[in-house]
Formats: C-alpha cells, structure tokens, sequence
C-alpha cells in the first residue's frame, strides 16, 4: 500500500486525453499597430491557459505560415516556429513572445500583416490570430542635410541626430508624418519651414505606435533651433512625446514663428527660448514636464491667441507653466532686454500645487510686459495686470479636460473676451475668427 501511495500520479500530471479539454488564451488575437518596415517591433506577451485540473499534451504549437512567416515565436524560452509534445499541467500556463519584421513593400500606404499560432491538443485545432500593419517609411540616420524637401508619400523616421546644415532649409510639406526613436533629435542651424495646414497636419511624435505610447511623455529628444538658424516657420504641426518640444537658442537672428501648432506631453519644456525672438499664434501647449512656454535670458517674445494648459498631467512639475526673465538661471546671463507681449491667451490648470501658473522675473529697467485680455491663474500679477481686459482665477470651462478637448463651453468667460488681431483671421482649427469680438485661446468657440 505504502508502495501504491508512492508511485500515484499527482492529478495535476496526469495527462488527459479528453477532446473538450482545451486551452485558453490571453487574446484572440495578437495586434501589432504600425510597425515600420525593416525596423521589426516590440515584443508581444500571449498568456497560454490549462484551464482543467489534469495536465494536457500539446502535440503542435506552430505558426501557419511556418518559416515563411514574417512572425517568430519564443515558447517558454525557446525560439522556434513550431515545437511538438510540450506538456502543461492542469490549472497552469506558459508565456509565448510574438515578433513580426515585415519586409519592405512598394507600398506606401499601410498594408495588413497576418498570421497564426496553431494549436493542436487531443485531436482538436485552436488559433490565435496575428495580425500587424506594416508601412514603408523614409528612415535618416545619423547625418548631415543640406536643402532637402520631405514629402508626404510615407513616413520618416528619425533614427539619430539629423542636422540641417546652415544657410540650408528642411521643407516639410502639409500631411507629413515624422517619427523618431529614443534620443534622436532634430537640430535646425540652417531654417526649417513646415507647412501643415488644418486639415493636413504635420506630425512629430514618438516612434512607439502603441495606444499606450500615444501621451507618453520623453520619447525622443525634441526639435532644436541652435545658434546660426534664423526665420524658422511652424505652421499647423503637432509635436508630441518628446523630452522638450522646442528649444530655440539663436540670439541675435530672425525669429521662429509657431502658428496653429499642438505641443503636447514633453517631459521637459513645451517651448522654451533663450535669449531668442519667438512669435506664438493659435497654439495649444499642453502637459508639459516643466515649463509650457518659457523665454529667458532676454528676447522678444509674444504669444497670442494660445491655450497653455496642465490637466491630468502625471509628471511632477517643479515650475510655473509660463516664464519670461531677463536672465537664464544657473549662468552669468542676466538684465537682458527682454520684451512680452501676450494677448489673448489662456494659461491655466488643475494643479494645487501652482496657485501661480505665471512668472516675470527680472529688472524694470530691462523686463517689458504687455499682457491684455488674458484668462490668467496669478494671484501674484492680479493687480499688476488688472485693467487691460484680464480675466483671473476663473475656470475656463473647457469642453472635456479627461478626453484633452480644450475647446471652450459655450458658458466660458473666455467667449467675446479677446480683442480682434489684426493678422488673425481664424484658429487653430481654421476657423473663422469673429472680427469684433473674438474668444480668448487657440479655439474660437463653435456649436
């Protein structure tokens, strides 16, 4: 008896020939969103499940499309396309990692990868289906460009540091698509001119393709205007994911204009100028690390019709979202001449932690601010800015904060509240502007 107790098979071992004892899966269907051609992807988890109390012989795990496939399986530490007779024991599980590289195609369009994983255990077939878009796109390494126009028949990808040389310009035509890789940058000492519109934006933003990569913050480097670039033009272009949005550092040479733009999600800066001349229309800037927008040490900076905002912002922010100062903090640059002029413009957010959304630092005799018609979250510059249409501490009353829709509720106080611009006719949507009694930031309200 002693004997017999010894040699019984745990019920958990005991392999069950039963053809209604089948597997379970994480998924149906394994997706992989755009996956660049030549570039591979990243690595995706299917859980497999012995969901029945008596262990089961998997006599095939194989993809469909054998070697010929674009897929690779990793089962249980071992890479291979098909593995034969693996065991699991009942109420256990093993992990299969899915990769797809897809091969280079003469389309430009997205096209449909697919694929599946066979399973075959006591006579009876289940799959999971695999499924990638895959797109062709232009990929620039690590280099030097002289004029170049970029296109927008596929993507780019920026797969390291790409300087436009000076006296050169990088043109970047309405629907572009640019993606870049972790610390890849986009240095400009020559001019780069963009030309979305607001139907064909250009779009900058990290090259994770994922949902969950889509607000993450310090993806890539960012876009940087260094000393000898002059007479750059950013119209109707998203920039998003990276670790500073713009940073612009070109004194003494013709400004940057960022018009119609969306800076979203850097983990620094959203736009930040040292000592540099910036002009900003109907643009948004959003949870952003640091600063939103900032320009030190001097220059001439205005910021018009513009919607500065932090709500539901995850990074720890350690500084106002708005800055200008006559010096840059932590160098020998300071009481430099420096010019705001802000105007209809909403800075503001959810923060507890910054009852001040808005800092001016510096000297009278070198700080001039002209800031009128303005929703402002300040208790610091009420009664400095009072009297020039200001509108303080109120809530702006966006549409849907949780879902980033920063339009205006009918109910606003930013509605009626701008004075007419001149040079600003519509948006960044490209609506019309009323011409006698516009809204205050980058959305004119609309039914």
């Amino acid at each position: 008896m002693l004997l017999s107790a010894l040699s019984c098979t745990p019920t958990d071992e005991e392999i069950t020939t039963d053809p209604k004892a089948v597997l379970r899966f994480s998924a149906d269907t394994v997706l992989f969103d755009t996956v660049f051609v030549t570039q591979g992807s990243v690595t995706k988890r299917l859980k497999v499940y012995n969901p029945n109390n008596k262990a089961v012989r998997i006599s095939n795990i194989a993809l469909a499309g054998a070697t010929s496939s674009p897929y690779s399986l990793t089962i249980n530490g071992l890479q291979a396309p098909v593995v034969n007779n693996l065991e699991l024991r009942g109420k256990d599980s093993l992990n299969i990692l899915v990769k797809v590289n897809v091969n280079p195609s003469d389309v430009n369009l997205p096209f449909l990868v697919a694929d599946s994983i066979v399973f075959d255990t006591n006579g009876k077939r289940q799959n999971v289906k695999l499924v990638a878009y895959g797109q062709n796109a232009h990929f620039i390494r690590k280099s030097t460009i002289g004029s170049t126009t970029w296109t927008n028949d596929k993507p780019y990808v920026l797969l390291d540091t790409l300087l436009v040389k000076e006296n050169s310009t990088l043109t970047i035509e309405k629907g572009a698509l640019i993606y870049a890789v972790n610390n890849a940058v986009l240095l400009v000492n020559g001019r780069l001119i963009v030309n979305g519109t607001p139907e064909e934006r250009v779009m900058f933003s990290g090259y994770r393709r994922e949902p969950a990569y889509a607000t993450a913050p310090g993806q890539w480097e960012g876009i940087r205007i260094v000393t000898k670039s002059e007479s750059n033009i950013i119209r109707y272009a998203d920039i998003r994911n990276a670790v500073y949005g713009l940073r612009i550092g070109n004194p003494g040479k013709a400004g940057t204009l960022v018009e119609g733009c969306a800076i979203q999600y850097t983990f620094r800066d959203g736009i930040i100028g040292f000592t540099s001349d910036i002009k900003v229309i109907n643009t948004l800037i959003q949870n952003c690390g640091q600063y939103s927008f900032a320009g030190l040490g001097g220059g001439n900076y205005e910021v018009l019709y513009s919607t500065i905002v932090n709500y539901n912002n995850p990074l720890p922010r350690e500084t106002p979202a708005f800055a200008v100062a006559d010096y840059i903090p932590g160098t020998d640059i300071e009481n430099q001449a420096t010019r705001l002029r802000l105007i209809n413009t909403i800075i503001y957010s959810d923060s507890y932690s910054f009852k001040d959304e808005v800092l001016f630092a510096g000297n009278a005799a070198t700080l001039t601010i002209e800031a009128a018609h303005n929703l402002l979250r300040t208790e610091q510059y009420k009664e400095a800015l009072s009297g020039s249409g200001n509108i303080f501490n109120i809530n702006p009353a966006f549409k849907e904060t949780a879902k980033r829709d920063f339009s205006l509720e009918a109910s606003s106080p930013a509605r009626t509240a701008a004075v007419p611009l001149p040079d600003v006719s519509a948006d960044i949507k490209g609506t019309n502007r009323n011409a006698s009694t516009p809204d205050i930031g980058a959305f004119e309200y609309k039914e």
